[in-house]
């Protein structure tokens, strides 16, 4: 094929539409700016409310998530210039990818990674340490990683937006990798909760809260990867799969920082828990202090008359235990007490 042809053919598959293209590109970079803003306010309230609860690992963790997260923002931020400013009006730089697209996928796939590896270590507390299950998301977890870092070297390779139908099959994996690693997480997890219910209602209650949070995090991750896939099946030659894809990432981070501030709601719901049970230990007491267990003579005064026979008040106070082993039992059920331990759901609430 000629140079002449070359350049027709290359032309011709130039997207001819700012709508799908830089237009893609704009929306899904202030999306992505305003998902990081709200990132930056749940990484502050994380820290005003968290005190010392937490260990400082999960803490350092959390601190380069945020960082992390900002660097793609600044990714975002240069690619936007790039296109809409830097190249305005030449549309033949659609054609090339940017170096700052370029290594934001690998900055989405270790944001990813690293979220799911603090889910996988959840998984390993919920379940008592199963490590089957724990693996199974690991492994999950890191073969999207590789995945992901080879696609982010193969594309700055590749140099086009149109070679990349020669590696649309890594494509494929990723975004099957990444649905299935967040519906495993997500099935398991509520699967662990499930079985975690005690039959009372306090105690359930909270347990439901955790699996709604569970399950929207995991909906709204494999959701927004499952859009991405087939956004790029039905239209691989612009940019509006990009613009979903890069959204991967903060939508995973929101959404772990948004279960990681929920255990406040639901350590309120366990001092209230445990206030009531409070209130309800103490009327017991009061009711067996005024109890008598035997007899009680009221003593002769001097202005009684002897001939009144004397009287004697007995009262019987009967406690009853019952041991069972229908009765539910769970690591949330304070043995022995009428509530769980309101420590408990603050730990439960880490397995988010």
């Amino acid at each position: 094929m000629s140079a002449a042809s070359s350049s027709m053919v290359s032309r011709a598959s130039t997207p001819t539409t700012l709508d799908n293209t830089v237009g893609a590109l704009l929306v899904g970079g202030l999306m992505n700016m305003a998902l990081w803003g709200v990132t930056c306010v749940q990484t502050y309230n994380y820290f005003t409310h968290i005190k010392n609860r937490d260990q400082v690992s999960l803490k350092l963790m959390v601190v380069f998530l945020w960082c992390l997260d900002t660097l793609d923002s600044a990714f975002n931020a240069h690619t936007l210039y790039f296109y809409t400013v830097e190249n305005y009006g030449d549309i033949f730089t659609l054609l090339k990818p940017i170096w700052s697209i370029i290594f934001r996928v690998a900055i989405t796939t270790c944001l990813n990674f690293t979220i799911r590896l603090l889910f996988a270590h959840r998984i390993l507390r919920l379940s008592k340490r199963n490590y089957f299950l724990t693996g199974w998301v690991v492994l999950l977890a890191t073969a999207h990683l590789c995945v992901g870092i080879l696609l982010t070297v193969r594309i700055h390779a590749i140099g086009t937006f149109e070679g990349l139908t020669k590696i649309s099959n890594l494509f494929y994996i990723l975004f099957g990798l990444s649905t299935a690693t967040d519906l495993s997480v997500t099935l398991i997890l509520s699967w662990l909760l499930y079985g975690s219910r005690t039959g009372y209602s306090s105690t359930d209650s909270v347990i439901k809260v955790l699996m709604a949070y569970t399950v929207n995090t995991g909906m709204i991750v494999a959701l927004d990867a499952t859009i991405t896939l087939v956004m790029y099946i039905a239209m691989p030659h612009n940019f509006i799969f990009v613009a979903f894809y890069l959204l991967l990432g903060k939508l995973y981070l929101n959404s772990y920082l948004a279960t990681l501030n929920a255990r406040e709601v639901l350590r309120n719901k366990a001092e209230t828990s445990y206030q009531m049970s409070g209130h309800i230990s103490s009327q017991r007491r009061d009711l067996e202090s005024s109890a008598v267990t035997g007899a009680e003579l009221k003593p002769y005064s001097p202005g009684q008359s002897m001939s009144r026979p004397l009287e004697i008040t007995i009262q019987t106070l009967s406690n009853q235990r019952v041991d069972s082993d229908d009765l539910p039992s769970s690591s949330l059920y304070q043995k022995g007490g009428l509530s769980p331990k309101k420590e408990d759901y603050y730990t439960y609430g880490q397995a988010l």
